[in-house]
């Protein structure tokens, strides 16, 4: 056998190292989204985990982002498909709470059945937590299960978002009838290229909601998906509800939905 240099050894040793930490720091790739979303953020910021009641008393597990004492809340809903979860919106809730708000993100229950239960046990969680406004939020199933809640006598919401939606799923219906009641302020987000439909859906929401914001984003992509993208879509997405829940906190008298 030959001998190898003492030299050489540091140097190979450093080698194997740097293979191994290489090997170990590749992960998975996770599962694609509603449109097929790059891989999900990881939380960002502190959070409290928590664990609530759903409307259908089933519990849920959550996260508890900003202040204990904010006025206002935000429940924000991830997309349907199974690569979708709370983590799409941490950097969001994380934006939200350094603004001063509360906000509460959870992960849905599989299968997906009557998803606005989710909805329901977030907001009556947050008004028991001293919430006195409360902004449902959500992108794709999201928005529509937020949009759901909303139309609702209770629980009591006071907004909001929806970030490419459909008219049609999970046994959820919309049309001019259906929304005509809607009084609280509503931001309508989407992709001007949204290949699952949101472009049509939410201009045609806007048309029955005269009153609500719209902003079409330059953007292929669908849902959150436009935040995971990144780039000037990802910013006036973000900066747009950041603004629109501080426009609901300074209201004086801010009309319930």
């Amino acid at each position: 056998m030959v001998a190898m240099p003492r030299a050489a050894l540091p140097v190979l040793l450093l080698a194997l190292c740097l293979t191994g930490c290489s090997s170990d720091e590749a992960g998975e790739p996770s599962e694609p989204g509603d449109g097929g979303s790059a891989t999900s953020a990881a939380p960002s910021g502190p959070y409290q985990e928590i664990e609530f009641t759903g409307g259908d008393g089933e519990p849920r597990q959550g996260r508890v982002y900003g202040p204990d004492d904010a006025p206002v809340a935000v429940v924000l809903s991830h997309m349907g498909s199974d690569g979708d979860s709370q983590d799409d919106w941490a950097a969001t809730a994380q934006a939200l709470a350094e603004r001063g708000h509360r906000v509460l993100t959870y992960q849905r229950l599989r299968p997906r059945y009557q998803i606005w239960q989710e909805i329901i046990g977030a907001v009556e969680r947050l008004r028991d937590d001293g919430a006195e406004r409360v902004v449902v939020a959500g992108a794709s199933l999201g928005a529509m299960a937020s949009l759901h809640v909303a139309l609702q006598p209770e629980p009591a919401t006071d907004g909001v978002v929806w970030i490419a939606g459909g008219l049609r799923s999970d046994g959820m219906v919309f049309d001019q009838a259906t929304v005509a009641g809607l009084a609280c302020p509503a931001l309508l987000i989407s992709g001007d290229q949204d290949s699952y439909g949101g472009t049509e859906a939410t201009q045609q929401l806007h048309e029955w909601l005269p009153g609500s914001e719209l902003l079409i984003l330059p953007s292929a992509r669908h849902g959150t998906d436009i935040l995971a993208e990144g780039g000037a879509p990802a910013e006036q997405l973000e900066t747009a509800v950041l603004d629109f829940i501080d426009e609901v906190a300074a209201a004086e008298a801010p009309a319930p939905c």
